[in-house]
């Protein structure tokens, strides 16, 4: 495995990777990209809606704020 400065990998008493604790100083890049794709995979499986409903939704509701 690749030794990072900042970055340190915990393993488990069997040798086999447990937790990663990364330096945010260092990664904040990283950590930010890592985040964004943990909470994009918590949501695979909401439900979606079409871009075009999702814009008339968005132009009603400033519609409604700015009368």
């Amino acid at each position: 495995m690749l030794k990072l400065k900042g970055v340190k990998v915990i393993k488990n008493k069997n040798g086999k990777p447990k937790q990663l604790i990364i330096d945010i100083d260092k990664h904040y890049d990283i950590v930010e990209d890592l985040v964004d794709v943990i909470e994009a995979e918590s949501r695979l499986n909401e439900p979606t809606l079409p871009a075009e409903e999702v814009y008339k939704k968005i132009q009603a509701r400033f519609k409604t704020k700015h009368k």
